[in-house]
């Protein structure tokens, strides 16, 4: 790479969407980019080099309530990430996911006269709701790099730039992954697997918000499955902001359940089937052929506002490429450790031809997910924004 920015800045609130930002700081490095690499950084943005002037878990929160309470912090925040990009002009720009924090900066970085180009990896789910945000996209936003072809089709049909290939979950499980003794062993607690136990993952997510409302569920739930002769594992997101990891593993500890602290797609993948929460977890496992009970549970004032805005939108990724409710999803009063257990045991007591079918409908839904390739693919696009 003979020409490029001098400073790249980049922007992530989401584990999943730093996983996304450090790979493409790694790969434009690997092409000879030397300039500066800073911003909103979680762990992996860190470990990769980049400079972490504000630490992303600032932003891992979830529901009308919780962003009401956090408010001042999050708008202390944008102002000194704003004033920060316009004393230093940063050349380009690569946020993810996070629209309500993004899209407003980014709206007054373009009114304050900043010129650099903005990528957005994950954009805000227009063709759910708040359709009103497209344009922004147009307007604001220099290219656009959804998740879904769905996603890509919906944002070019409405005038945006946007640049799509596949999902980056493709490219990655397509690498080898570790053999079910290694993750066995490295399981912790006071029952450790054995290759050939019916294990079930239990994810309660990579927020606290997120954690508090999904654990006391899914602790009844390990309970309930151990009766059944199975063997519950909690994953410990790689990334968890320090509270959030020491709260969940106190919990853990106190109620003497075993817990994997690796990728959560490596339980998924020794496991018979898994349960907790929506997000990124679903598209694993169903490129794992995993069958996966998930579960959202918000503040009540969100669950409302959501009734009214998400009718007919599905929360499971993989119910949203079906268009129909593939994997049971358990929202709300819902989410209960008794609806779980049954969908489970559902799965567990189905015939195999039955299961051969349901993972034969894994199969072409994966097919949906697009082709490997995305993190150069978004790097050639950057890179060529850039020249």
């Amino acid at each position: 790479m003979t020409s490029g920015p001098k400073t790249l800045f980049i922007s992530a609130g989401e584990v999943s969407g730093d996983h996304y930002t450090a790979r493409i700081g790694t790969l434009l490095r690997e092409r000879g980019f030397e300039g500066k690499i800073y911003g909103l950084c979680g762990a992996e943005s860190r470990d990769a080099g980049f400079e972490a002037l504000w630490e992303n878990e600032r932003l891992h929160i979830m529901g009308i309530t919780e962003v009401l309470s956090s408010l001042p912090d999050i708008l202390s925040l944008m102002g000194e990430m704003y004033r920060n990009i316009m004393k230093n002009r940063p050349e380009a720009m690569v946020v993810a996911d996070s629209p309500d924090f993004h899209l407003p900066l980014i709206r007054r970085l373009r009114h304050g006269g900043y010129r650099g180009k903005i990528f957005y990896i994950s954009p805000p789910a227009v063709w759910a709701w708040r359709k009103y945000r497209v344009a922004d996209l147009i307007r604001n936003v220099d290219v656009c790099m959804p998740l879904f072809n769905f996603e890509h089709d919906y944002l070019v049909s409405r005038g945006c730039n946007s640049s799509w290939t596949g999902h980056p979950l493709v490219e990655e499980f397509n690498r080898d992954r570790q053999c079910e003794d290694e993750v066995c062993s490295r399981v912790r607690g006071t029952r450790r697997p054995k290759p050939g136990d019916s294990i079930i993952a239990l994810l309660p997510g990579s927020r606290r918000s997120e954690i508090e409302s999904l654990y006391p569920v899914l602790s009844e739930v390990a309970s309930a499955v151990t009766d059944r002769g199975c063997c519950p594992v909690f994953s410990i997101a790689p990334g968890l902001s320090e509270r959030a990891r020491e709260y969940l593993m106190s919990n853990i500890e106190r109620n003497s359940h075993s817990y994997y602290d690796g990728p959560g797609r490596d339980i998924m993948a020794v496991s018979e089937a898994v349960a907790g929460s929506s997000g990124t977890a679903t598209a694993q496992a169903l490129l794992l052929r995993r069958y996966m009970i998930v579960m959202y549970k918000m503040k009540p004032l969100t669950a409302l506002v959501g009734k009214m805005l998400l009718k007919g939108v599905y929360f499971a990724i993989p119910n949203l490429l079906a268009e129909e409710i593939f994997y049971p999803e358990l929202i709300q009063n819902n989410a209960n450790a008794e609806l779980a257990v049954q969908e489970i045991c559902k799965w567990l007591d189905m015939d195999e031809y039955a299961k051969k079918n349901v993972i034969r409908r894994m199969d072409e839904l994966v097919t949906l997910m697009g082709s490997p390739g995305v993190y150069d693919f978004w790097a050639d696009q950057i890179i060529g924004e850039l020249k």
